[in-house]
Parts: structure tokens; sequence; C-alpha cells
């Protein structure tokens, strides 16, 4: 092999891994910028604006406020039934008493 023959397959060589590289490199930007894409074109779809936000959100405070927890529940029922059981023991006096 002569110099010039070497000197031509060692330039065929750079010059094949070096398109193989920046072909590596432009695809992984490509994808990078379509996953890009699809981030953005979901974003759009789910986009909430500020004021629907901040409406949701004054909805939540009055919820919050008008909130029955679920002890405050179970008590209110326990008064209830009880006096439902006073209102049993009335009745079955006047039954007994007739």
């Amino acid at each position: 092999m002569t110099g010039q023959e070497i000197f031509t397959m060692l330039f065929q060589f750079l010059l094949t891994g070096g398109l193989g590289i920046i072909t590596y490199f432009l695809k992984r930007v490509i994808d990078e910028v379509d996953k890009n894409k699809s981030d953005i074109s979901t974003i759009k779809t789910t986009y909430v604006p500020k004021t629907d936000f901040d409406e949701v959100k004054n909805e939540v405070t009055k919820v919050k406020e008008n909130y029955l927890t679920k002890d405050d529940f179970y008590r209110e029922q326990l008064k209830t039934e009880q006096k439902l059981d006073k209102i049993m023991d009335i009745l079955m006096e006047m039954k007994g008493d007739r």
C-alpha cells in the first residue's frame, strides 16, 4: 500500500466516523425537539387559566368553611338517636299507663 492509499482509507474512515457522530447527535436533538413539541401540546390541552384556578380555589375555601367533619356528624347522629330513645321511652310509658 502506498502512502496515498493509506491517507485515502484514513480520510474515508474519519469522514465516515464523523458523519456517524454528527448523525447520532442530530438524531438526539430531533428526538428532543419532538418530545418538547409533544409536551407543549399536552400543556396546551391541560392548561388551566389563572382566573379559573382562582375561582376553584375560592370555592374550595367556601367548602372548607361549611365542612362538616366526620366526628361532628357522628356527634349529631348520637344526639338524634338519644332524642329518639327518649321519645320511645315516653311512648312506652304512655302505653304502659293505659
